[in-house]
């Protein structure tokens, strides 16, 4: 295909996160190598289960990106359910899968995924958003307008 196509862009409904299950498959197997179907069996069902629940609440959605008929990358945000919400009112988001087919890569499709995902999580009153980024997508977050916090983690495993 010729590199002038541009793709469109859409959410997609509960039926179709298919389409994204299988883009996550793909991410994990190139980020980290892992098999997800032989070290999580049974993800599938609780990805479906997890993003599918929400997604019919009105909680989530899950952007895919295609050039004609073939999705080329994908975005999922949901809204956290913590305590900065219940108590205070103050809802925030979470945007995960974040993912380009290699071949599509360099063409702003994961900033142009992400921005759609930011304005998702302002029409639901959100005052932030937050993501884990791999080192390939810091500088697509940064370009619009993430930055660095003050959270710290520590694995227990």
């Amino acid at each position: 295909m010729p590199d002038t196509i541009e793709p469109s862009y859409r959410e997609l409904t509960v039926d179709q996160l298919p389409i994204a299950l299988e883009m996550r498959y793909k991410m994990v197997r190139e980020l980290s190598g892992e098999d997800l179907d032989v070290i999580a069996p049974g993800w599938r069902d609780r990805y479906d289960e997890f993003y599918g629940g929400l997604v019919a609440q009105g909680r989530a959605t899950v952007f895919v990106a295609e050039i004609g008929d073939d999705p080329v990358a994908v975005a999922a945000v949901y809204l956290l359910d913590n305590h900065r919400a219940r108590i205070y009112g103050r809802p925030s988001a979470y945007l995960s899968n974040v993912w380009v087919s290699p071949q599509y890569r360099r063409r702003g499709i994961a900033a142009a995924l992400t921005r759609r995902a930011i304005d998702w999580a302002k029409t639901k009153g959100c005052e932030v958003i937050r993501l884990r980024s791999s080192d390939m997508g810091r500088s697509v977050y940064a370009s619009v307008g993430f930055t660095p916090t003050d959270e710290m983690e520590i694995y227990l495993r």
